[in-house]
């Protein structure tokens, strides 16, 4: 029995990777992990992308730290180092952002241990699916965009590792690529439309503990103002219908009912409100896409008269996203983790009579604050009615000296007097304040009631920005819960305009939220806009989606067999229309023929005609002086008459062949679009 021979080390050379293989799959993966480098730590990206420039360094110049850093005992210690520091950096390591992160190493490590063409086929899936992962954390129109180079990289990594030898040049590979992903869009497109929607994703992810944004459960002096420096979208609005006027844009969220003498927050309630579904007056419908913030309220103008409804599912579906508390907050039993649709109706009113009496808890007051417990005794001492009351101290924020401004003067331990009395400059959560300690100290229950205030017209929506975030006040009178802006009587135009124009020169208003439409603010709203769309139309694209197009269609809705059906004909259509309609042939073409009419066909092409007085070998002749490669058309086509009149063995004539289709498709590629 003959045992097969071991390969010898020269053998094992020739499987070794190339150099091309090798930048074929570096530039894969560093389009790859480009989309990552904005949202993960630097000491991740550093790693990540330094060990693939090591590799590419080593393949060039080779040194002994290089080789034992690319070693498995290198790569394994890096491995298992950036396992325990990604779990000490976030904290956890089950979610989304600590799994893409050691995601983003690992395929790092599988590029420094690829040694053969075969090692590649799974640094492409993993490289392919690492560029999917971006989708977990944005799916705008750029992140569509910043996807394209790396798939065309994919194309072209798939092509060299292929057969690297005779693969056309990365130009040509890039020039089919393309040809084919133009070719295939639209079938792309016929699917996407006309393929059933899921009712939800395809993958489910643990919740991170991302750091929550926009407004929270409590208020202290200050948050509100520092969340009013960044002009980050909160949520964007479709209106059916005109938007309402600027005094009715009071987006409600968290109430806030307790106080410790120096924050406010919410009352924790498992109270649920049942809506009623009659007509409201002064109704205004629309549909809300929230950006995630990780917290659990839903917003909606004062006051909302509908539960939350999602317009990302199935339009049978009907998904409630949230409850209404008996003080009319939308609060989800989730947290908002991801872009959100959904439809809401309010009824535009600045008070309502509530389903429930006001808690005890509405008029006790904590802290120390004597000069406004004073202040409020007299005052409603000199007031015939508690509307009365609240008026008057409306008219004292207005006719006294008051300022309203992002950069208050710091309160000490006593900061409701201390803003009454002393600083008396202060932004909306001072104001308010302020305003319920003083209604509280006359007996009248009240409440604190952030949100936002405003929002900006752009286009056929309205974006409402973290720099709209506001405070209001509730007090009840008359049995009716009535809204009271304090912030309103000290600076008029932030109710009437927007916070721009309340605040004075010099106050670090952010650049979206000023007044004006500079160039800058121009183009951002116009990638808003686009940004917009695409999420509506694209990312949101559903099940009643379809049936609109059925609609305008004039179509019936299809079932499932009737839409298999159409696509199969289309794409069969399709085909036949991008790879020609087949030919019947009288007899069967041989070998040489059939690679003899590709290549007159070929030089037609290029503008050069077979006539048909001339031989073979005039013909070549001709096609190589008229063409400015005619060496490598004059040697191909010398081949061409070698197969077909030379006495070749089938080992020889296959070998032959086989060089001459190489041949023929290189120089189609290298003069694929230079037609003469």
């Amino acid at each position: 029995m003959k045992w097969p021979k071991r390969k010898s080390k020269k053998d094992n050379t020739l499987n070794r990777l190339d150099q091309r293989t090798l930048y074929a799959l570096a530039a894969l993966l560093f389009l790859s992990q480009l989309p990552h480098l904005l949202h993960l730590p630097i000491w991740v990206s550093i790693v990540g992308v330094g060990i693939v420039a090591l590799k590419i360094c080593v393949h060039h110049r080779s040194f002994a730290i290089g080789h034992f850093i690319l070693s498995p005992v290198g790569m394994s210690a890096i491995a298992i180092g950036g396992a325990v520091m990604v779990r000490a950096h976030y904290g956890y390591f089950l979610g989304r952002d600590p799994c893409v992160a050691f995601l983003f190493i690992l395929v790092s490590a599988k590029f420094a241990e690829v040694r053969r063409p075969a090692d590649s086929t799974l640094l492409l899936c993993l490289a392919g699916f690492l560029l999917l992962t971006q989708y977990f954390y944005s799916q705008s129109i750029l992140s569509a965009l910043i996807t394209l180079p790396a798939v065309l990289a994919l194309g072209n990594a798939l092509a060299v590792i292929r057969d690297s030898s005779n693969a056309p040049n990365t130009k040509n590979n890039l020039r089919m690529i393309g040809k084919l992903l133009l070719q295939g869009a639209p079938l792309a497109a016929l699917l996407f439309v006309v393929f059933p929607r899921l009712p939800g994703p395809l993958w489910s992810l643990p919740n991170d503990a991302s750091a929550k944004t926009g407004l929270s459960d409590s208020m202290a002096p200050g948050s509100i103002g520092s969340l009013s420096l960044s002009d980050e979208v909160a949520f964007r609005v479709e209106f059916k219908g005109s938007p309402p006027l600027m005094d009715q844009r009071y987006w409600r969220g968290p109430v806030l009912s307790n106080f410790d003498g120096q924050r406010w927050t919410a009352r924790e309630s498992a109270a649920r409100v049942r809506v009623s579904t009659k007509a409201k007056t002064n109704a205004s419908h629309y549909t809300v896409m929230m950006q995630p913030n990780h917290q659990k309220w839903l917003f909606a103008l004062d006051r909302p008269t509908s539960l939350p409804m999602s317009v990302t599912s199935d339009a049978t579906d009907g998904r409630v996203l949230a409850q209404m508390t008996p003080d009319l907050q939308l609060k989800s039993e989730k947290p908002i983790t991801r872009v959100t649709r959904y439809s809401q109706t309010s009824s535009l009113s600045d008070s309502f009579k509530p389903p429930i009496r006001p808690h005890a808890s509405l008029t006790q007051l904590a802290g120390n604050n004597p000069k406004a417990l004073a202040f409020a005794t007299r005052l409603r001492a000199e007031s015939n009615s508690n509307t009365a009351y609240a008026n008057a101290l409306l008219d004292h924020f207005n006719q006294n000296d008051f300022h309203y401004t992002l950069q208050p003067t710091l309160l000490g331990d006593n900061p409701v007097d201390d803003f009454l009395f002393s600083t008396r400059n202060g932004f909306c959560e001072h104001y308010a304040s302020a305003f319920v300690v003083l209604m509280r100290a006359a007996g009248i229950p009240s409440r604190v009631v952030t949100g936002y205030l405003g929002g900006e017209m752009n286009g056929n929506y309205m974006i409402v920005r973290q720099s709209d975030a506001h405070a209001w006040t509730e007090a009840y009178l008359n049995d009716r819960w009535v809204r009271f802006d304090p912030t309103g009587a000290v600076a008029p135009s932030r109710v009437d305009t927007n916070m721009a124009a309340a605040l004075g020169d010099g106050e670090p208003v952010p650049m979206m939220a000023r007044a004006g439409n500079g160039w800058l603010k121009r183009i951002k709203l116009g990638i808003d806009e686009m940004n917009h769309d695409w999420q509506r139309l694209v990312v949101d694209f559903n099940n009643e989606s379809q049936y609109r197009i059925w609609e305008k269609l004039g179509l019936p809705r299809l079932s499932l067999w009737q839409i298999t059906l159409l696509v199969l004909m289309l794409t069969a259509l399709w085909c036949l229309l991008v790879l020609g309609l087949p030919r019947t042939r009288g007899t069967a073409m041989n070998n040489e023929d059939r690679l003899w009419i590709r290549y007159t066909r070929l030089l037609q092409r290029f503008g050069v005609d077979r006539e048909s007085t001339e031989t073979p070998h005039e013909f070549i002749t001709r096609a190589s002086d008229a063409l400015p490669n005619g060496s490598a058309v004059h040697s191909l086509g010398q081949d061409l008459i070698s197969l077909r009149f030379k006495h070749l063995d089938k080992t020889q004539s296959k070998a032959l062949s086989a060089s001459i289709r190489r041949e023929l498709n290189s120089l189609y590629f290298r003069n694929m679009f230079k037609v003469h």
